[in-house]
């Protein structure tokens, strides 16, 4: 018998949009529309892939997208780096 420790499963590296909308309102309390999103996708400043139908989005692209100031307009006052 291996006594070797089980593999831990890996952490969600991606989200879906329902997540992303999730994700950025609980870590940034920033909320997205689909539409804000889409168009940071269709200008590459948010990259994600396509799965069948869906579009997943990568966590750290997300964070360095929010980061970075999403393209949001300027009226937004930045929080510990990013935008609220």
């Amino acid at each position: 018998m291996n006594n070797q420790p089980l593999a831990q499963k890996p952490s969600r590296e991606y989200l879906n949009f329902k997540s992303l909308q999730e994700y950025c309102l609980s870590k940034y309390d920033l909320p997205l529309s689909r539409t804000s999103v889409y168009r940071a996708v269709r200008s590459r400043k948010l990259p994600s892939i396509k799965n069948n139908a869906r579009r997943l989005y990568r966590i750290a692209d997300v964070d360095r997208w929010i980061l970075g100031g999403c393209g949001l307009p300027s009226d937004n006052h930045k929080v510990e780096g990013g935008i609220k």
